[in-house]
């Protein structure tokens, strides 16, 4: 393999040295095609982040990025988060992932990195990097945290919470991730039945999402928004077919959140709630976007696709 051909994509609240990998993980591990990576395990694809990896993170403002060597009890949480990927999923992983990276590297703006390697094009090689600190947070507190972005403080005294239960946040992002891969590999956004009707571009809106609310958000580069009008956006979102505010953000993006939450929701029965309070603690709105039946139509769609995808396109490697 070369060096980086492209980074795909940088989520923005969505490794070890050599000497910090463990419990088999082998740091040196570079695979020489698709087909190569087929028989390796998914826990052996564990390795440090390349120099490249580093500075992306750094480039986002992370002050000395750094490779993070796995405990006992992360592994423990890696192993899970693996093991709990769609079949789907598991299956082009074996076939596509090069290497499973953590940083640390907590004042990053970015999360998470997935990025396609420089190589043979059939071959679709690709390298996941997730911030390290996300280890030890629920999906609850990682998703309240990512939508503070969206927001300003305007002394209203306004506040914004998600709750996604009991659930740990390297679930959610590992999936989220890995759909990127999946996405990329099958070639399934923006023109796919999942998101044909509501992208005319893989980062424009259709209308009429582009002229409402969840079209001008910071997830789509606009202006931060004055914390008080949280609950109009909310109330725009939950009358819309987004399964949340970040998946506005782009055609794949709008993909990756999809097929996570339909997963978290039916197979491990994971919420999603969004609450809005004033100043007085009052809430003033509160939605559930998993509920919604434009939702719920997607949500079937997902299911035919992880149970019938498409084919590789032709030069790529068929998934064993």
């Amino acid at each position: 393999m070369r060096n980086v051909l492209k980074t795909l994509l940088v989520g923005a609240l969505i490794g070890c040295s050599a000497a910090g990998v463990s419990h088999g993980a082998d740091a040196s591990f570079q695979p020489a095609s698709a087909n190569d990576l087929a028989t390796t395990p998914l826990r052996a694809r564990v390795g440090p982040p390349d120099d490249a990896v580093i500075k992306a993170y750094v480039d986002t403002g992370a002050q000395d990025a750094k490779p993070h060597a796995l405990t006992d009890d992360e592994w423990a949480l890696v192993e899970t988060a693996i093991a709990e990927l769609p079949p789907l999923h598991q299956r082009i992983l074996r076939r596509h992932l090069a290497r499973l990276s953590f940083i640390d590297a907590p004042s990053s703006a970015g999360t998470a990195l997935t990025r396609q390697l420089d190589g043979q094009e059939s071959d679709r090689l690709f390298d996941i990097t997730i911030r390290a600190d996300v280890l030890k947070k629920s999906l609850s507190d990682f998703l309240t945290a990512k939508e503070a972005s969206l927001f300003e403080l305007d002394g209203s005294g306004y506040s914004v919470h998600l709750s996604a239960g009991m659930a740990p946040a390297l679930t959610y992002i590992l999936l989220h991730e890995a759909t990127h891969v999946v996405d990329r590999t099958l070639e399934l956004t923006p023109y796919g039945d999942l998101s044909s009707k509501l992208w005319v571009g893989p980062r424009v809106l259709a209308e009429p999402y582009a002229a409402s609310p969840i079209g001008g958000s910071t997830f789509r580069r606009g202006p931060k928004l004055p914390i008080s009008r949280a609950a109009a956006l909310y109330a725009a979102l939950v009358q819309s077919p987004f399964v949340s505010m970040y998946s506005t953000a782009a055609a794949g993006e709008d993909l990756a959140e999809l097929v996570t939450w339909s997963q978290l929701s039916s197979r491990f029965q994971v919420p999603l709630v969004i609450e809005v309070r004033d100043g007085a603690g009052r809430r003033v709105f509160l939605g559930e976007p998993l509920k919604s039946r434009a939702v719920h139509a997607r949500f079937k769609a997902v299911e035919s696709l992880l149970s019938a995808p498409p084919p590789e396109p032709l030069g790529a490697p068929s998934p064993g």
